[in-house]
């Protein structure tokens, strides 16, 4: 064959193929490609429906009311303990009082036995013990250590009312952030109502959006939380229980609080009887189903303070605490062994959180000492 025919030959096999390749181009996209490609294209739409952009208004008002409830709860919590602390002071006060005005009473006692007709006259006259303690009579019956103990008298009613006029101005604040709670606790519950009934009538076009928006916030928060630890960590010399449990402390964690929880990090917050919070508080609708974040033994108790309260042991010895719980579940007993993901209690507000909207306290305790659990939770949740 000729150098010009082989030139042809060759010419013909490139063309036949790249003929038998084109085909093979074209049918290269899959169902499942094509499937994915309508879903996004769905779940694109959604972003635009008039129920999304309500579930996204309705989401944010509700983080936004839950760190606004957070600051009354703990402006509460401070009035609360300044309120016990003024209560003290004012009783201290009235008692030094009660002492000196016996002490004036001891005098126109002694006077009276002692035959000293002014201050007898003096005593009757008077319309206090207060005015008495002023009057020249009792003045010149007193001895030098019984005139500065009358002389202190005037300053000690003094300091009773003001004190008295701070612990009403306190009682009175106290009062304004019980109602702005009541009625956060309110707009709360009604909003997750609101979140849950577009959840439940949602197709699976939205159901995938609002899945999306979800990761999407969580990435952000986990970003925004690790840039926080870092500016924290960088400040402080030691870290401390604030940073955190040491990730390898909780392997696999899962979030406590089934299909989410509203809450933001409230570590070392005042609280009633001079505490600081120890946990984290995590806000949902009343009775939602609280998991086991990990394999353990489980133990449920009860206390004035806590109300229903789930403890979970590892056999690394690391404690979960749930606390304020609605109920214990039937179906599990204390000392039973229980796999992440069991339901071991019920979101609610017993104990002294009986006041609040639906949460759980959650708490870590590598040790048996408790550390921030939010780093661990806002990375689960």
């Amino acid at each position: 064959m000729s150098r010009f025919g082989v030139r042809r030959l060759l010419t013909l096999l490139i063309a036949i193929g790249l003929l038998s390749i084109a085909p093979i181009g074209a049918s290269a996209q899959t169902q499942g490609d094509v499937d994915v490609a309508e879903r996004n294209k769905a779940r694109a739409e959604a972003r635009q429906s008039t129920e999304y952009q309500k579930y996204v208004a309705v989401s944010e008002r509700l983080d936004a009311a839950v760190v606004e409830y957070d600051a009354i709860h703990q402006e509460h919590t401070e009035l609360q303990f300044r309120i016990g602390r003024m209560e003290d002071t004012v009783d201290r006060y009235e008692a030094d009082a009660l002492d000196i005005n016996e002490s004036a009473r001891q005098l126109v006692l002694d006077a009276y036995t002692g035959g000293q007709t002014n201050m007898i006259g003096s005593a009757f006259s008077a319309s206090s013990i207060q005015e008495l303690v002023t009057t020249q009579a009792l003045l010149d019956l007193a001895t030098k250590s019984e005139l500065a103990t009358l002389d202190n008298l005037a300053a000690v009613t003094r300091q009773v009312d003001r004190s008295t006029t701070e612990l009403e101005a306190n009682k009175a604040e106290v009062k304004i952030a019980e109602g702005a709670a009541a009625a956060l606790v309110s707009e709360i519950d009604g909003l997750y109502v609101e979140q849950q009934a577009i959840l439940n009538a949602a197709d699976s076009a939205l159901s995938d959006a609002i899945s999306d928006l979800r990761q999407e916030i969580k990435a952000k928060r986990i970003e925004d939380d690790r840039i926080k630890r870092q500016q924290a960590q960088a400040a402080a010399s030691v870290p401390g229980p604030a940073g955190g449990a040491d990730p390898a402390q909780t392997p696999g964690f899962i979030c406590p609080v089934q299909g989410g929880a509203s809450f933001s990090d409230t570590w070392g917050a005042p609280r009633s009887g001079g505490r600081r919070h120890k946990g984290v508080d995590m806000f949902n609708a009343r009775n939602t189903p609280l998991l086991a974040v990990a394999d353990g033994t489980v133990k449920f108790s009860s206390n004035s303070l806590g109300g229903l309260s789930t403890h979970i042991r590892t056999a690394d010895g690391v404690v979960y605490y749930y606390t304020h719980l609605e109920r214990h579940p039937t179906n599990i007993t204390s000392g039973q062994q229980v796999k992440k993901g069991d339901v071991v209690g019920f979101l609610g507000n017993s104990g002294n959180a009986r006041y609040t909207s639906p949460h759980v306290h959650f708490e870590i305790r590598p040790d048996g000492k408790a550390v921030n659990p939010y780093p661990t939770v806002r990375s689960a949740c």
